[in-house]
């Protein structure tokens, strides 16, 4: 019930941004021939103690992928697929921290696969999504999510924690975060002069004494923080730049901090 409670509570911050928001964020003029966001998107989120997921897609790519994590010690299933007949192929490679590569798989042709099987991390994993040109060690668009670790942060476990950011237009995105004790949703889009904007409201989740709050840099930085049991702030702007960092910590007045961020890309 209290998963189901959060994202019901997500979703209902996402409808009020939208309603009221999005048309705010679109830029008001045609930019400077910005790159599509089209069919960009990365996500990872914990659907069990020991167990979470993560996914990722570029035009003509996508990746899915599962882990289990046992008190911090996990590996990882996954598949990497070409979904086009674009002269493009797909490539994934997974990066834990004191382990080294521990996986480069590259699928080349409308409908082919190729999956991979990893041994145990602990320190995190760095997942990396390229698209390829056929026939060379080229890529031309990409993208790197973090899936932090657990060992000394159990909280992550929490089913329902995770991250996620997507292009719904080519040129808007959303992006969501979710740990114990405080969950943010947000929304930007590319503006002119090749800036970016953000909009964003931080919930506090938790019922116990401490603050939730959230910020997103990028070039500039804002934030917003709420100490209010069931509470939001909201915090916007428009002047960032390059790729964003959204991130959302919740800080118990007798305890350790914690946060969790995302690195929302600019498309090239």
């Amino acid at each position: 019930m209290r998963t189901h409670a959060r994202l019901r509570s997500i979703a209902t911050l996402a409808a009020a941004l939208v309603a009221t928001l999005t048309a705010a964020l679109l830029p008001a003029a045609p930019a400077l021939a910005l790159p599509s966001g089209t069919g960009w998107s990365a996500s990872w989120n914990y659907y069990h103690p020991t167990a979470y997921q993560y996914s990722g897609t570029l035009p003509g790519v996508r990746l899915t992928g599962y882990a289990t994590d046992n008190a911090g010690i996990s590996s990882t299933v996954g598949t990497i697929e070409d979904i086009a007949a674009d002269g493009r192929c797909a490539r994934v490679l997974l990066y834990a921290a004191g382990v080294g590569y521990i996986a480069d798989r590259t699928a080349c042709g409308n409908g082919t696969y190729l999956t991979y099987n990893t041994g145990t991390y602990n320190q995190g994993l760095l997942v990396i999504v390229y698209r390829m040109i056929d026939g060379t060690t080229t890529y031309d668009k990409g993208f790197d999510l973090f899936i932090p670790a657990s060992a000394t942060d159990s909280g992550l476990r929490t089913v329902g924690t995770g991250a996620s950011w997507s292009y719904y237009t080519s040129t808007a995105f959303q992006y969501a975060i979710t740990r114990d004790g405080v969950s943010s949703v947000g929304y930007g889009a590319h503006q002119s002069g090749d800036l970016r904007s953000s909009l964003s409201t931080v919930e506090k989740t938790a019922g116990t004494a401490g603050c939730a709050s959230g910020k997103v840099t990028g070039g500039t930085t804002v934030s917003g923080s709420t100490c209010v049991n069931g509470g939001t702030a909201s915090f916007h702007r428009f002047d960032h730049s390059y790729n964003l960092e959204a991130s959302a910590c919740y800080q118990p007045t007798a305890g350790t901090q914690r946060c969790l961020a995302v690195n929302i890309p600019e498309p090239w």
